[in-house]
């Protein structure tokens, strides 16, 4: 008997990293001046997404060429898991 080897995952059957393109009111609320603080860096260049780290989860920014992490802040406690029982409604 002789294993065939799996097919390659498409993307649908990949793991999904969404990346949201960063704005002014971003790097604002995380108290980054672009110009003074990453002299260079374009804001083209910057996406926002979630990142597993030994410290848990975080929202992290960070430059898409280089992966430089710009700004980083904490997460839900389990990422993108929801428990069920988030959804209860106890009166």
């Amino acid at each position: 008997m002789t294993m065939q080897p799996s097919a390659e995952p498409g993307p649908e059957q990949g793991i999904r990293q969404d990346r949201r393109p960063v704005t002014e009111a971003d790097l604002i609320a995380a108290g980054i001046d672009l110009a003074r603080d990453f002299p260079g860096r374009s804001i083209a260049d910057l996406s926002e997404y979630p990142v597993l780290s030994e410290g848990g989860w975080f929202i992290v920014i960070k430059n898409q060429r280089t992966l430089e992490e710009i700004a980083r802040r904490p997460w839900l406690l389990l990422g993108p898991v929801e428990l069920l029982s988030h959804s209860l409604v106890l009166d």
